[in-house]
């Protein structure tokens, strides 16, 4: 303990406690990120960032004209005051201290997750026995209060969830030899993903198993839609309507409408703004002005929540297209910069890169569904996954010659 507690592992004691709090906390987790900041400003200049982290740059700087052009600057202010969560970059990558390092911090997060799952099936026990009580529809009452786990919001909840999960199965999948404890934590996270009901997470996490399937054994993909399928047959009849509300919604239920509505809205608002968007915290002041005619009047107030679900047109919409691409580039380039890695990298280390790369393409994919980078946790989340995945795929002593 005196030897991990020295003073020169301070600065990844903390940037990496950052990282991992974000499943539990985010207070915790950005009160850390303020004392790694401390601790490894001195080193950001010459530290090994991940490959196109100057996208990231140029997406602050795209996101400050987008704001300044605005009908009104200081109302990006929120988003500009986002750019704190994207310092975990610099700090997990000046602090990078090998291969020991990032499995602790790894594992110490998937013990944070798998607490926050086990306190989510507890809340979905209790949300599903006052539904039975009350005699109400259990569908009805749980689809707007789901579990959160120690999260604020279940989208939220969801996202940690997806990166223990993918993390975990990485685990199993490509280190040797397995705890038990591991297949156990795992099985937990799993329910608790399945019980939240977030569609988009589903999708997304089914991404990230299909990438990590078909590096471990290719030929195992093919079972993968049929374990779907015979899960699906089984499942409690709420689940399986939930499932099926994917393609068949329950009127105003499911949120189906809505996102199309809000999608094609999206589209109006870049088609005006392709350079810069309508500016930073603008698509909620001025989304009636360019939703399409079609769109009944007036707006449910359960369609609207502040972005479009989706951060591919949320990016273009409030910040332009070259902002979008920019954020978008620098999570595609370092994915396929660890994925690149994980399939010649040492045994110790490749369950650690495949798990990162599998949640980056998760979170790319949840994207298309969930505005997800809106979210402080899961910013935090995927900014330090890559960034940790891009330490251990550039460092000489995980990739063999």
């Amino acid at each position: 303990m005196r030897e991990v507690l020295k003073r020169d592992n301070w600065p990844i004691l903390a940037a990496g406690a950052a990282l991992a709090l974000s499943v539990v906390s985010i207070a915790a987790s950005q009160i850390c990120l303020g004392a790694a900041i401390v601790l490894t400003i001195r080193q950001w200049r010459s530290a090994r960032y991940p490959p196109g982290a100057y996208l990231l740059l140029f997406f602050f700087v795209w996101t400050l004209l987008a704001a300044g052009l605005s009908n009104s600057p200081m109302s990006a202010w929120p988003q500009v005051r986002k750019f704190y969560v994207y310092l975990i970059v610099p700090c997990l990558a000046a602090a990078y201290r090998g291969r020991v390092a990032a499995r602790t911090i790894l594992l110490t997060m998937g013990l944070g997750g798998t607490l926050s799952a086990a306190w989510s099936l507890l809340q979905y026990a209790k949300k599903y026995s006052a539904a039975k009580a009350a005699g109400v529809n259990f569908t009805d009452a749980y689809i707007a209060a789901r579990i959160t786990g120690f999260m604020s919001h279940w989208m939220t909840f969801g996202g940690t969830m997806m990166a223990v999960f993918l993390l975990g199965t990485a685990y199993i999948l490509f280190c040797k030899p397995i705890r038990w404890r591991v297949p156990a934590a795992l099985a937990i996270v799993a329910i608790a993903i399945f019980l939240a009901w977030t569609r988009g997470i589903w999708i997304g996490t089914f991404a990230g198993t299909l990438y990590l399937i078909w590096f471990w054994r290719k030929l195992f993909v093919i079972a993968l839609p049929i374990l779907a399928i015979v899960s699906f047959a089984v499942m409690p009849q709420p689940e399986k309507d939930r499932v099926l509300s994917i393609t068949q919604p329950r009127g105003d239920t499911d949120s189906n409408s809505h996102r199309k509505a809000l999608f094609w809205t999206g589209i109006e608002i870049i088609k005006a703004h392709p350079l810069v968007g309508i500016g930073p915290e603008q698509v909620q002041r001025n989304f009636e002005r360019y939703a399409p005619e079609y769109i009944p009047r007036p707006f449910p107030r359960s369609w609207w929540y502040g972005h479009l679900h989706n951060i591919y047109i949320q990016f273009s919409a409030d910040r332009g297209i070259p902002a979008m691409l920019a954020i978008i580039g620098f999570f595609v380039w370092s994915t396929w910069t660890i994925a690149r890695a994980a399939m010649h990298a040492n045994d110790e280390v490749k369950w650690m890169l495949h798990g990162a790369a599998a949640f980056a393409i998760g979170i790319l994919v949840t994207g298309v569904f969930e505005h997800n980078l809106a979210d402080s946790e899961i910013l935090m989340l995927a900014l330090g996954l890559v960034t940790l995945g891009c330490s251990l795929a550039t460092d000489r002593n995980n990739i063999p010659v």
